[in-house]
């Protein structure tokens, strides 16, 4: 016979492997406006809806599939019917029937394939601000935190979880999280690292390159995409993440010692005319692996 103990035990081990382990650690921020929803009494809708505001990446990711790698944005996810029915523990029809109901309703949107569908949250940023870290846990307090109102900091009386993801979303391109505690880690946390700051060192570094007047959503995209590749390469030849010092240092070895990026040059063989290279050029990450291995010097 087996006692209470351990048939918590066991309970606890099956609990854990049903949890999908696609699911991240934090939070996700839940309106009250979900009351409102003409679903809100259905409790398989609202079960459904609540998962997938804790699926969907609260940052940006690239998501390696059979087809390649896919670039999700904040908000996003990778799912499918039969997979959120084994989450969740519903039909797969009834998911279909739910997601309907949610995208008539303008709540997501989504694009499939023949594997997989991503899939939106409408209006994500909207809910889930930045306000607060994405891994927090309270701290005991005998004195709680007053109310705050909507959209302020997050209370000081709270602690990072451990994590090895860089924070990458539509305004921060990367952020190193620490969990020390001061004594281990007396560093300053590092800056956010911003759009605008990677064109600045572009335009300072490189001023005899194409100019760039707007930050576009396609160049955005670009930094991030960029950003995330360019860090794997740099761990692996410098053991740390690219930073926007490391930005600076590529553009200045290409300003000395890659000239032939930068300037307009006649092409003899074809009577056409080698045009010197723009932003979208040095975010790609062969081209910055290329001129790490100095393949990309002048002649």
């Amino acid at each position: 016979m087996i006692n209470v103990t351990n048939l918590a035990v066991v309970r606890e081990a099956r609990r854990q492997q049903e949890t999908p382990n696609s699911v991240g650690k934090g939070f996700a921020l839940l309106h009250r406006k979900i009351m409102d929803t003409p679903f809100y009494k259905d409790a398989e809708a609202s079960h459904l809806w609540v998962h997938l505001l804790l699926r969907a990446n609260y940052e940006p990711t690239m998501i390696a599939t059979d087809s390649g790698d896919i670039f999700c944005e904040r908000g996003e996810f990778i799912t499918g019917r039969n997979s959120l029915a084994m989450e969740t523990g519903l039909t797969a029809d009834r998911v279909k029937a739910l997601l309907r109901k949610f995208t008539n309703l303008g709540m997501i949107s989504t694009k499939s394939t023949n594997r997989f569908t991503v899939l939106k949250v409408a209006k994500y940023d909207e809910y889930q601000q930045f306000s607060c870290p994405a891994d927090v846990q309270p701290v005991s307090s005998a004195n709680p935190q007053p109310a705050r109102r909507e959209g302020g900091e997050c209370p000081a009386s709270v602690q990072r979880l451990s994590t090895d993801k860089e924070l990458l979303n539509t305004n921060l391109i990367s952020k190193d999280i620490k969990c020390a505690s001061p004594a281990e880690n007396p560093e300053k946390k590092k800056p956010s690292i911003s759009c605008e700051q990677v064109v600045e060192v572009y335009r300072r570094v490189l001023p005899e390159c194409q100019g760039i007047n707007i930050i576009t959503d396609k160049r955005r995209n670009l930094i991030r995409t960029f950003w995330q590749k360019a860090g794997k390469v740099t761990r692996k030849l410098d053991g740390h993440a690219f930073s926007l010092n490391d930005w600076e240092a590529y553009l200045t070895y290409i300003s000395n010692n890659c000239r032939w990026m930068l300037e307009n040059r006649p092409d003899q063989r074809t009577g056409k005319t080698w045009r010197k290279k723009a932003l979208e050029y040095f975010l790609d990450v062969d081209v910055y692996a290329k001129t790490r291995e100095g393949a990309c010097d002048d002649l």
